[in-house]
C-alpha cells in the first residue's frame, strides 16, 4: 500500500478504522480483543470516530475496550465521551470512565464527577465500593479533593514494587492509628507479597464489619481502628510484606 493510502484521512483508512470499532461490541473475545489492539496500533487518529461512536455501542465489553484505546493514546479529545459515560448503567464502565479522566487531568470533568458523588450518596452506596473508591480517587487527582496524610503515614509510604503506594508490613499499626488519631476512618487493608519488583496479593482474615457512617463520626473512625488493627495482627511482618491502605475523611461520607 502506498504511504499516500495509508493517510488517516484516506477513505481506505477510514473505512478500517470504522470497522475496527464496531467490531469491538462483538460477542468474541478473540475479536474485540483484536480489533482493540489493531485500533492501537493505527494510531492516534483512532480518537475522534471512536468519541463519537461508543456512546452508541451496545455492549459494555464494547465500551471497555474504547476507554483502554483512549488510555493508551491520552488524548483530550476523549474526554466529552468519557464524560457521558460516567453515567452508564454498567458500574464497571463507570469505574474505569473515572480512572480515564482522572488520568487526563482535565478539570472540565469535575462537574460531572460531583454528580455521581451526589447519586451515590443519595443512593447510599458504601465508602468501600469500588465505585466510591474510584471517584475519591478522581476527585484527589483532578485537585478537587484533599486527602488528609498524617505526618507518620507520610513519612512511612514507600512503594511496594508494582503495586504502587503502600505501607511496610512492621508499621501498619503505627499507620492505622496515625490515620485514626488524626479523624481518618480506614476502610481496608490489602498485603502484597513484593518480589522482583511484583507485587503477589495474599489472602488475609478480612472482619468485613460494615461502617455504620451514620454515627458520630469519632465512633466511625474508633470502629474502623479497631477492625484494621485486628486485620494487622493476623498477619506477621515480614521484609517482603507490603499493604495498600484506603482511608476516609467525614467529608468524603
Amino acid at each position: 500500500m502506498s504511504p499516500e493510502v495509508r493517510r488517516a484521512d484516506s477513505p481506505t483508512v477510514t473505512d478500517e478504522i470504522a470497522r475496527l470499532i464496531r467490531l469491538l461490541d462483538d460477542d468474541s473475545t478473540d475479536v474485540y480483543e483484536g480489533a482493540r489492539f489493531s485500533l492501537m496500533a493505527i494510531g492516534p487518529e483512532v480518537v475522534a470516530p471512536l468519541a463519537a461512536a461508543v456512546g452508541s455501542m451496545e455492549s459494555p465489553v464494547g465500551q471497555l475496550c474504547a476507554i483502554q484505546v483512549f488510555d493508551h493514546f491520552g488524548d483530550a479529545a476523549a474526554l466529552p465521551a468519557l464524560i457521558g459515560l460516567l453515567g452508564s448503567e454498567d458500574e464497571t464502565v463507570r469505574i474505569w470512565s473515572m480512572w480515564s479522566v482522572a488520568g487526563l487531568g482535565d478539570r472540565e470533568a469535575l462537574p460531572a464527577l460531583w454528580a455521581a458523588h451526589r447519586r451515590l450518596r443519595a443512593a447510599g452506596e458504601p465508602p468501600d465500593s469500588g465505585e466510591a473508591d474510584a471517584l475519591r480517587s478522581a476527585l484527589t487527582e483532578l485537585g478537587a479533593r484533599q486527602e488528609v496524610l498524617p505526618p507518620l503515614t507520610a513519612s512511612s509510604q514507600t512503594t511496594a514494587g508494582d503495586r504502587g503506594r503502600a505501607w511496610p508490613s512492621e508499621r501498619l499499626a503505627d499507620v492505622v492509628n496515625d490515620l485514626a488519631d488524626h479523624d481518618q476512618a480506614v476502610l481496608g487493608l490489602r498485603f502484597w507479597l513484593v518480589f522482583r519488583g511484583r507485587g503477589a496479593s495474599i489472602n488475609h482474615e478480612r472482619l468485613r464489619r460494615p461502617l455504620d457512617v451514620d454515627r458520630p463520626w469519632r465512633q466511625v473512625v474508633e470502629d474502623a481502628r479497631e477492625t484494621a488493627l485486628i486485620e494487622v495482627a493476623s498477619v506477621p511482618p515480614r521484609p517482603d510484606l507490603f499493604a495498600t491502605v484506603e482511608w476516609i475523611d467525614r467529608d468524603d461520607v
